[in-house]
């Protein structure tokens, strides 16, 4: 960047926003079809947002959900309490899930 001496208001905020702004240096390309492309173009701009942006907003909270279905198990108190009167409770034979479990899987190497 040039040396600038002086007072340049309307070049200032630019270079503040350089300075503090960190650069996205990965990136993700998608193919998809202009009809795709268009409903994502619309809704970019119904939410006042570049379609960069919005995909990737909505991209990575779709992320974060389909990883919560898998790593967090919430419930309301009183189902929870339920919850855990059923796995503190004793053990009871269950004959149809012992048999069911040992029949061969379909993953079983034959």
């Amino acid at each position: 960047m040039p040396i600038l001496y002086g007072h340049y208001p309307y070049i200032e905020p630019i270079v503040t926003l350089a300075r503090g702004s960190s650069r996205k240096e990965d990136r993700l390309e998608l193919r998809l079809e202009p009809a795709n492309r268009r409903l994502l173009d619309e809704a970019a701009a119904a939410s006042s947002m570049s379609t960069s942006a919005f995909v990737l907003a909505h991209a990575t909270q779709a992320a974060r959900e389909v990883l919560a279905d898998r790593t967090k198990f919430v419930l309301p108190d009183d189902r929870w309490d339920a919850f855990v009167e059923l796995l503190e409770r004793e053990e009871r034979p269950m004959p149809g899930l012992a048999a069911f479990l040992a029949r061969p899987s379909v993953f079983d190497e034959e």
